[in-house]
């Protein structure tokens, strides 16, 4: 025991600043899959296996048998610098780690077991005598995601009534303010659909919509909070469901007085297994809407359709563009440029030319869905087709960026496989030498992803000079896709999205069009930025 207690403090502190420090970058994962512990889990997998730290502390636990010096100093130095080079995913990632305050209770309160439970092996270990910190620290080093989880669980009965209180407080807040509530649901266009309608309905009267994609009960309830003030007259919710009953409890909290559906498909078919669940779920903002009320739906998305044929309570609006039957607005003329697109819509009155400075034939769809209902709620339509003009693109959603004579058109945010043939379809339109795709292809499609990315792969093989498909979630897909076009030699297989920006800035002309259509979430890339950073510089354009 002598040589024991003099080390203890050293390794001690060393092995809390790197706990500590992959903490946080566990959290960011855990955070992004809503603090669901299973899918937490199944993206951990034997991930902290690949950790190096796990291994230095192996490495010094076997040293100690040499020299007990050495096997300090390693592990010692080993763990600082590590904990050094970790990209902070406060910073980094696709989406950084947001330290709200259950964030930062959840790390406290993980940091605190990790370490309790890291004293308690040295405990078990002590007659190893220096060995036994270093022994315990390789358990540890397994076991960091388990102490997310189990701090998550302690927390959960303060968290739920937190949640209670907030959820209150927003309830009293939009009683007082009582604004006109537009629900907003689809499995594609949700987000876009809102800020459009956000923006028609601000030049008739004050209105709040979230930016970005905030859709969560936990999500609004923190807006309204936040946001909310007298002197609104509408507020615009975006309403996500990851399952039956999602929507239901969104409406409890923000009961709508007029909704729009976007469409329902197959976006999130992993999670609900079946297109008739997410039909269910989607059906669920239609229920809500009161007798009287307005409910306006894509009558080109089949689904959508059978919802609101299947709607009596309430008036029922339709618009699209394909669909035969009547509609209250018609997409017509669509024309793509460099500076935006050009349209018609044709309502029961008039046709209204239209242009707007934003991209892609379901964006045009979708703004006709907000056309659609801020006339029934009141604007004035030709103020509305002005606004048009005003739009600015959503930042990664078919967003046209002209640099050093190559045109990027950015569409990586979140793609589904309506939006991957429309920025093909734009790409097409646009005057290039040549259209070179970058793309991962569409996610959570389940038993459907190989059959829609095989499907994609070969239309983007009609359409693009070159296809870079990133990482291998759907590489089979693509490499049959293009063998069925007879396109095989232009595919390019690239490991991340580092080695396709190498590519594509090795590789581009003045006069290219360079598509970047999807961008795989941090969940499903590899270790790379988690536990080093990733080699390389990217640069979108």
């Amino acid at each position: 025991m002598t040589e024991f207690w003099p080390w203890v403090p050293v390794l001690t502190a060393a092995f809390a600043y790197l706990t500590w420090r992959r903490l946080l970058a566990y959290l960011r994962y855990f955070q992004q899959e809503g603090y669901e512990a299973v899918r937490f889990l199944r993206w951990t997998g034997v991930r902290p296996l690949t950790d190096p730290a796990f291994w230095v502390a192996m490495a010094s636990a076997f040293l100690f048998l040499a020299d007990t010096v050495l096997a300090v100093v390693l592990f010692t130095i080993g763990t600082v610098v590590l904990g050094l080079v970790q990209p902070d995913p406060r910073e980094s990632g696709k989406i950084p780690l947001r330290l709200t305050w259950r964030a930062r209770r959840v790390l406290a309160v993980a940091l605190v077991l990790a370490v309790s439970a890291f004293v308690l092996l040295v405990r078990l270990f002590i007659d190893a005598e220096v060995r036994a910190p270093l022994v315990a620290a390789s358990f540890m080093f397994v076991l960091v995601p388990l102490a997310l989880i189990a701090a998550n669980l302690i927390l959960a009965p303060y968290e739920r009534a937190a949640q209670r209180s907030y959820y209150a407080e927003a309830v009293a807040q939009l009683a007082r303010v009582h604004p006109f509530v537009v629900g907003i649901t689809g499995s594609y266009g949700k987000s876009s659909t809102k800020s459009m309608l956000a923006h028609i309905l601000q030049f008739h009267a004050p209105t709040l919509a979230a930016t970005g994609s905030i859709n969560t009960v936990m999500g609004v309830t923190r807006h309204i909070r936040e946001a909310l003030v007298p002197g609104h007259r509408f507020m615009v919710v975006e309403m996500g469901a990851y399952a039956i009953g999602s929507i239901k409890r969104l409406c409890a909290l923000t009961p709508p007085s007029a909704a729009i559906i976007t469409a329902v498909g197959d976006a999130h078919l992993e999670r609900f297994k079946t297109t008739e669940a997410i039909y269910q779920a989607k059906s669920e903002l239609a229920q809500a809407v009161p007798a009287g009320g307005l409910l306006v739906c894509n009558a080109d998305s089949p689904n959508a359709l059978r919802i609101a044929q299947a709607t009596t309570h309430c008036r029922v609006l339709l618009y699209g563009e394909h669909h035969a039957g009547r509609l209250d607005t018609r997409v017509e003329r669509v024309r793509f440029t460099k500076a935006g697109t050009h349209f018609v819509l044709q309502t029961a009155d008039r046709a209204y030319e239209c242009f707007t400075p934003v991209l892609g034939r379901p964006i045009i769809q979708n703004l006709a869905g907000a056309f659609t209902l801020a006339v029934a709620a009141g604007a004035d339509p030709a103020v509305a087709v002005a606004s048009f003009r005003t739009l600015k693109p959503v930042s990664n959603r078919l967003e046209l960026v002209e640099d050093a004579g190559v045109m990027w058109l950015r569409d990586a945010y979140n793609s589904n496989q309506f939006g991957f043939r429309a920025a093909l379809e734009v790409a097409a339109d646009l005057p290039a030498s040549r259209r070179i795709m970058v793309t991962p292809g569409v996610i959570e499609l389940g038993h459907e992803q190989y059959a829609v990315n095989r499907a994609l792969s070969k239309d983007a093989a009609a359409v693009c000079d070159y296809t870079l498909v990133v990482s291998e979630t759907n590489r089979a897909a693509y490499v049959d896709g293009h063998r069925d076009a007879g396109r095989e030699d232009r595919l390019v297989v690239v490991a991340n999205r580092t080695e396709a920006f190498r590519w594509l800035h090795e590789h581009l002309h003045d006069g290219d069009v360079a598509i970047l259509e999807n961008d795989l979430p941090d969940l499903y890339e590899r270790s790379a930025g988690v536990f080093w950073p990733e080699r390389g510089k990217e640069r979108a354009s």
